[in-house]
């Protein structure tokens, strides 16, 4: 994947108008120049990760010991945060290249698939925060490498033949990343060991599904053969780096890396927000039902390069590799993390540190410290998890007069949220009329989320709403 061994370096919004909620077609209402219709969609995925949002985590950035151990002084924060799953970046031993061969220390440069670098402490220990995760009612999933290994791992000596070879017989590098060594996978004893090796993480320390790097890179019936068998021993969440239509719906998520870009053409390029019912339409079509895409505005891969690649929607724009997150986003960066929280078809990420508000490159060690930030996304993901209309309700986009603002309705039986964004330079009102009106009667009263006013429907559909340049607003009853 291109930049991936970055690794370290790298209305009125007008009228709401509700007569009815329609049922369309899987795919939603298609035609161009009307706002889009999606039907309910039952989530993908084990049934208890359904409203978990996804924390990914740096060890060594966390804590000044960067250990297992500390990072359980984390656990009650995360917790507070509104995390459902910690995505744990790769903890196995890294490289031990030999000399003939690039030194790493690059967590996706495996030296052993059974073990934990002993920077982040024992096996033990590692078991106890597995524990400790699980008791704070939160679930662990592992980052795991299966294209490559480090030129430094034993099956390099013991099992030659796991590996691809180039014409004259010598084990070739993984695609650009000169550190890494290129497994071959028409080899079903490479599909065995990696099969054994996370049977080992499930069954002996109780983890709760993987992450899997480069998953693109590995053919679409390994994934078939592997998923049934993991899933057996028990119900795990996986996640595929990759965004590769083919890998639904073996993999319940894969990455959505063209938000972003849609996002940065509206903030900087003039593209109006229907580019978002573009977006929202494409990727209906390439990732039917029940496919997930996890939402994010930056990961590890990303952090401090902000890299656009090339061969996304809607790139056809000038971004250069190293342009800061924040430039990219600029005045819309809550606008665009309330967006990817609240958008059909997706679940929201955010990278340790985000919760600061640091989109730039992250420091060695994070500085904890209180942040307006942590409570702007302890109330996204409070909403994401405790409303259904946002992982399995419908998608109503209206029609809106008003240049800059999008706002659309989500509703999953009597569950109901309702969002306007002004998505410009320039102040704007809004009315979120014509609310759903079968709600129940102890379902007719909402309140916004970040500013806890609350209004009845009927009130919510007379008062204009102000709001500012780049603002939102979003209630929920």
């Amino acid at each position: 994947m291109p930049g991936k061994h970055f690794r370290w370096r790298i209305a009125a919004c007008a009228i709401l108008l509700w007569g009815g909620w329609m049922m369309a077609s899987v795919r939603g209402v298609e035609t161009e120049g009307t706002p889009p219709v999606f039907p309910p969609q039952e989530p993908a995925g084990p049934p208890w990760s359904w409203n978990q949002p996804i924390y990914e985590v740096s060890l060594e950035k966390q804590t000044d010991a960067g250990t297992f151990r500390a990072f359980e002084s984390r656990l009650p924060e995360l917790r507070r945060l509104g995390v459902g799953i910690i995505w744990l970046m790769p903890i196995h031993p890294r490289s031990g290249n030999p000399p003939d061969q690039p030194r790493s220390d690059s967590p996706y440069c495996v030296r052993d698939y059974y073990d934990v670098d002993p920077r982040y402490g024992t096996k033990e220990d590692f078991r106890r925060l597995v524990r400790a995760v699980h008791e704070a009612d939160m679930y662990l999933i592992m980052d795991w490498v299966p294209n490559h290994t480090a030129w430094g791992n034993p099956l390099i000596q013991s099992h030659p033949e796991f590996y691809a070879k180039d014409a004259d017989g010598r084990i070739r590098q993984a695609g650009p990343w000169a550190d890494v060594a290129q497994l071959d996978h028409s080899n079903r004893e490479v599909w065995n060991y990696m099969r054994d090796a996370r049977l080992f993480w499930i069954r002996e320390f109780d983890v709760d599904g993987f992450r899997e790097d480069v998953a693109g890179a590995l053919p679409i019936e390994y994934w078939e053969w592997l998923a049934p068998q993991l899933q057996a021993v028990k119900p795990i969440f996986w996640l595929a780096e990759s965004d590769d239509p083919k890998l639904h719906p073996v993999f319940p998520m894969t990455y959505d890396w063209t938000f972003q870009t849609a996002v940065w053409k509206i903030v900087h390029f003039g593209g109006k927000p229907d580019l978002l019912d573009e977006f929202l339409r494409s990727e209906r079509r390439r990732y039917p039902p029940p496919a997930l895409r996890m939402r994010h505005l930056t990961n590890h891969d990303m952090d401090g390069s902000g890299y656009a690649w090339g061969n996304r929607p809607f790139i056809d724009i000038p971004f250069l590799e190293n342009t800061s997150l924040t430039e990219k986003y600029g005045p819309a960066h809550r606008a665009a993390a309330v967006l990817m929280t609240t958008l059909p078809f997706g679940r929201p990420m955010i990278w340790n540190g985000q919760e600061l508000g640091i989109l730039e490159r992250s420091p060695r060690k994070l500085p904890w410290a209180e942040s307006p930030f942590f409570d702007f996304y302890r109330r996204l993901f409070t909403l994401y998890r405790k409303h259904p209309a946002l992982y399995r309700g419908d998608f109503r986009r209206v029609a809106l007069d008003v240049p800059g603002v999008y706002a659309f309705v989500r509703r999953s039986e009597g569950d109901c949220v309702a969002a306007a964004f002004n998505l410009s330079g320039e102040t704007a009102q809004c009315v979120l009329a014509d609310l759903p009106g079968d709600l129940p009667d102890d379902r007719r009263v909402f309140r916004e989320i970040f500013s806890e006013e609350e209004r009845p429907a009927a009130d919510l559909a007379a008062q204009p709403l102000e709001l500012a340049p780049w603002g939102y607003s979003v209630w929920a009853n």
